[in-house]
């Protein structure tokens, strides 16, 4: 498939699959926005995301993220987001994220195991997933942050700080 570029900016563009005008407002199960300095990683996630049927729009810079959230907010049902990235970490996208959208879902992502703030894994975070997930259990954690309800403080399955 080919890639379409909605963004202004030429040196990292966000990427989405096609007609993202037609089916932007959700398609069959949503719109997912993945945020990861892993190029590689971004890539495969957005395959078989599109495959599974998502709208899927990637970005590797955490600054096109926040911009690409806020103009499209309303139909953005989940964001998968890296915690270690160059510019920003994970836990400062997501308290920009929640300023624009307060009920933002976020599924976060990391290769590490090394420290992640207690405030982002216990202020209402969707779930945590250590990179690299398997297809099933990469889907299965996406399936499930797109069901949770847990009101903000609590992380499903968050590892303890």
């Amino acid at each position: 498939m080919a890639n379409e570029q909605v963004s202004r900016k030429p040196a990292d563009q966000l990427q989405s699959n096609p007609s993202p005008a037609v089916r932007f407002a959700g398609g069959e199960q949503g719109v997912i926005l993945v945020i990861d300095d892993d190029r590689e990683v971004l890539n495969s996630i957005r395959r078989l995301l599109i495959r599974e049927g998502w709208v899927v729009l990637t970005t590797s810079e955490p600054g096109e993220a926040l911009r690409s959230y806020e103009a499209h907010w309303q139909g953005i049902a989940l964001v998968l987001l890296d915690y270690y990235m160059p510019d920003l970490r994970g836990d400062q996208v997501w308290e920009r994220l929640k300023r624009i959208n307060p009920q933002v879902r976020v599924l976060l992502m990391t290769a590490s195991d090394d420290y992640v703030p207690p405030q982002i894994l216990n202020g209402g975070i969707c779930g945590f997933i250590m990179k690299p997930a398997t297809r099933k259990e990469l889907l299965r954690r996406i399936r499930d942050a797109l069901k949770h309800h847990d009101p903000p403080g609590h992380a499903a399955d968050a590892p303890s700080a």
